[in-house]
């Protein structure tokens, strides 16, 4: 998926995603960078996400001022 394509609503509760979904975030420090939900904690504030192009996992915590778009 190119990040900068097809991009839905920031999402704020991060327990609506699920295994498999398309999203993208940024952060302060880098982004835009686009994957699928691979895990998430039971209450939803940590995300591991596999990133696209081979990019490897990314692991986010909700607190650390990241914004997900989900993408479609």
């Amino acid at each position: 998926m190119d990040s900068s394509s097809h991009l839905r609503e920031d999402v704020v509760d991060w327990s609506t995603l699920r295994r498999g979904q398309q999203v993208a975030f940024t952060h302060r420090s880098d982004g835009p960078v686009a994957g699928a939900v691979e895990m998430r904690t039971d209450d939803a504030s940590v995300l591991w996400i596999q990133l696209d192009n081979g990019g490897g996992r990314r692991l986010i915590h909700c607190d650390d001022g990241y914004r997900l778009k989900r993408a479609g």
